[in-house]
């Protein structure tokens, strides 16, 4: 079996404890759309906060940080940190891994090498020597939803924005399961997305589409609904998982719930909207998951607990949503070595995707580093077993 993943792939860059009362954060916030001000939540391009601020990105940078050094420097980006979970959760089944996306030729493209060196996951990288390999500085404030934490996140899109459907090698298309991730900040590939979703499905490859704010489309129409290629598109997603923020401009609709209908009446086979600490929106039309009206499902209530009795566990909320995408990638490909022919049911998929993301607040960064094969594995699996205990079968 294999699961091969194309979208976004970088050098996230962490800042641990900031406030966003602090008048640096408060100077920079967004104050109408598509302005190039920071957002709360998320992520805006550091070519448009040069123009919002008037000055160097660096100058920014040293302000809102007082000059600080990151925390921490990890491999980030929705889809190959979503993968690099696959790879080490799936490492003693039979199933390969693999990336494809962008990196320039520079210092940062040696760290996602070695970073990737160190996982089971596979790559097939575009080399684009005239340009740096993608970043986001990341601006962790703990005291956000409620004690929950929130991030901020400034993006140079460098290599990734020379990346295009065409540089997907033919193997892709011979996977099992294909996963598109955060390829808002791919463009050239976001826009084709239509034709790369249409080829999948023709090859018979299960689909999930893993969005991330997008920007660009923001910034072009900041009262539109953000295109996903073509409206197209959503017929052959098998699973689309988007954040409470995407699924409503995504759909154009202000309420949660009549954007859920919307995504549905599109022709997606399943839908999971997450929305941070509370509770899931779910959806499946029977494709691919066993059928479920929309419904609501929890986030993982033992690692909940687990961190208000230890508090000091907690790292930060980088890489949450890429993993619990990486947790349903693992559901999926487990049902599918089953062989028998029946469909897997949403609680279980939900279950290893709010495990994964679960887990990652109990270190920095989206990507575990592991010591030891099977190391992560371990971590994950009573949390996995937790949330089959207290969620019951969906009706």
């Amino acid at each position: 079996m294999r699961i091969s993943g194309v979208g976004c792939c970088l050098i996230d860059s962490i800042y641990m404890n900031c406030s966003y009362n602090d008048e640096a954060f408060q100077n920079l916030m967004s104050v109408k759309k598509g302005d190039g001000g920071l957002i709360e939540g998320g992520l805006v391009f550091s070519e448009d906060v040069e123009k919002f601020a008037n000055k160097p990105y660096r100058e920014i940078l040293e302000e809102l940080t007082s000059h600080k050094k990151p925390d921490v420097m990890n491999l980030g980006g929705p889809a190959v940190v979503a993968l690099v979970h696959a790879s080490q959760i799936l490492a003693e089944d039979t199933i390969e891994v693999f990336f494809h996306g962008a990196v320039g030729k520079d210092a940062d493209a040696d760290f996602v090498h070695s970073s990737i060196a160190k996982t089971p996951l596979k790559v097939d990288f575009k080399i684009v020597s005239n340009q740096r390999t993608s970043t986001t500085d990341v601006f962790d404030d703990p005291s956000r939803r409620g004690g929950k934490g929130e991030r901020s996140f400034l993006n140079t899109i460098g290599a990734a924005g020379f990346y295009r459907p065409e540089d997907i090698h033919s193997s892709f298309y011979n996977s099992d399961i294909i996963l598109l991730g955060g390829t808002a900040l791919v463009p050239l590939l976001h826009d084709g997305i239509a034709t790369v979703l249409k080829r999948a499905k023709k090859s018979k490859c299960i689909t999930v589409v893993g969005t991330v704010y997008d920007f660009r489309n923001e910034k072009k129409s900041p009262h539109t609904q953000w295109p996903l290629g073509k409206t197209s598109s959503y017929k052959n997603i098998d699973l689309l998982i988007a954040d409470e923020q995407e699924a409503i401009r995504l759909s154009g609709k202000a309420d949660l719930q009549e954007a859920a209908h919307i995504l549905i009446s599109y022709g997606v086979g399943a839908l999971i909207i997450t929305r941070g600490a509370l509770d899931m929106i779910v959806y499946s039309g029977g494709s691919l998951i066993n059928p479920c009206a929309l419904t609501t499902l929890p986030v993982s209530h033992y690692m909940d607990e687990l961190i208000i009795n230890y508090p000091p566990m907690k790292k930060d909320t980088t890489g949450c949503g890429d993993n619990f995408v990486g947790g349903v990638l693992v559901a999926l490909a487990k049902h599918q070595l089953k062989k028998d022919n029946t469909l897997v049911n949403m609680r279980d998929v939900c279950a290893y995707g709010a495990a994964s993301g679960g887990l990652t607040l109990t270190y920095h960064g989206g990507t575990y580093h592991e010591q030891m094969p099977g190391e992560k594995a371990a971590l994950l699996q009573p949390i996995v077993e937790a949330y089959f205990q207290t969620v019951g079968e969906l009706k």
